[in-house]
C-alpha cells in the first residue's frame, strides 16, 4: 500500500515545531525563572557564538582535523571490523578462544586507553584516529559476525546443490544477507567514532572540535561552548545521514529501507 501523504510530511513538520518549543523553553527558562547566563545562556547568545566561530578560519581548520580524524578511524574500524567479523563469524571456534579476550577489551572504558595512546603515538592526529576505530570497531565486527552467523542455511544448502562455486555463493547469497547487519553497526559505529575523536582531543590535543570544548571551558565562556557542542552535533547528525543515504543506495532492497517507503 501507498504511504500516507500526511505520514511523508510528518517528520518536516513535527522537527521544526519541536525545535521551536525547545528554544521556546530554554530562552523562558533564562529570562523568567533567572537562570545565570554564565549556566544556560539565550539562545540568541549561543546564537552570536555561533557565528562569531564560523566566521573564524581558525574554526573551519578545527572542524576540518577532527572530519579528518573522524573518517579515517571509521574507515579504519569498517575495514578491520568487517575482516574479523567475517572471520569469526565462519570459524565458531576461533570466535569462542578469543570471546574472553574481546568482552575483556570491550568492556573497559575506552578513555582509559586515551593515555596510552599518546605515549605511543603522541599528541597528534594518530591518537585520535586510533581511539575513534577502537570505539567504532567493535558495533561493526560484532554485527558483521551476527551476519555471517544468521544466513539461511537451507539458501546455502540449495546453492551447494546447485553446483554454486564459493564466489558466486558469497556475491548471492552470503553478501546481500550480511550487508544489512554491516549497515547497522556502521550507523551505530559512526557515532562512536566522533566520540572517540572529540574524547580524544578532549583529554589529550591541541586542535579539533574537542579542544574549543576545553578552550571555552577554560575561559568559562559558556555561549562559545554551547556553540562548539552544537556544530558537534550537527558534524554526528551529518556523518550518520551519509551512513544512512549509502544504506539506500546500496541495499535499497531491505526491509529497514522499504519500511520507510511503505505504510
Amino acid at each position: 500500500m501507498d504511504q500516507n501523504p500526511r505520514m511523508a510530511w510528518l517528520p518536516w513538520v513535527s522537527t521544526p515545531v519541536v525545535l521551536a518549543l525547545v528554544i521556546v523553553v530554554w530562552q523562558l527558562a533564562v529570562s523568567v525563572f533567572g537562570v545565570s547566563p554564565f549556566i544556560l545562556p539565550t539562545p540568541g547568545d549561543v546564537a552570536e557564538a555561533v557565528g562569531r566561530l564560523l566566521s573564524d578560519s581558525t574554526t573551519w581548520s578545527h572542524i576540518g582535523i577532527t572530519l579528518t580524524e573522524v573518517t579515517i578511524g571509521f574507515v579504519v574500524a569498517l575495514v578491520s571490523g568487517v575482516v574479523v567479523g567475517v572471520v569469526l563469524g565462519r570459524a565458531e571456534w576461533l570466535e569462542r578462544a578469543l570471546r574472553p579476550v574481546l568482552v575483556a577489551i570491550q568492556v573497559v572504558p575506552k578513555v582509559a586507553f586515551i593515555p596510552l595512546f599518546v605515549i605511543w603515538f603522541g599528541f597528534g592526529v594518530t591518537s585520535k584516529i586510533i581511539m575513534a576505530a577502537t570505539l567504532a570497531f567493535f558495533p561493526i565486527m560484532l554485527n558483521v559476525m551476527l551476519g555471517v552467523r544468521s544466513v539461511d542455511r537451507g539458501h546455502r544448502d540449495v546453492m551447494l546443490g546447485l553446483g554454486a562455486k564459493r564466489w558466486p555463493t558469497f556475491r548471492d547469497l552470503e553478501l546481500p544477507s550480511t550487508l544489512p547487519y554491516v549497515f547497522a553497526g556502521m550507523e551505530v559505529a559512526v557515532v562512536f567514532a566522533v566520540i572517540g575523536a572529540i574524547v580524544g582531543e578532549y583529554l589529550g590535543g591541541s586542535e579539533g572540535l574537542g579542544y574549543l570544548v576545553v578552550v571555552s571551558l577554560n575561559a568559562l565562556d559558556a555561549p562559545q561552548l554551547f556553540a562548539v557542542i552544537l556544530l558537534l552535533a550537527v558534524l554526528g547528525c551529518l556523518l550518520y545521514v551519509v551512513v544512512n543515504g549509502a544504506k539506500r543506495f546500496v541495499i535499497p532492497w531491505h526491509e529497514s529501507v522499504l519500511g520507510r517507503e511503505t505504510a
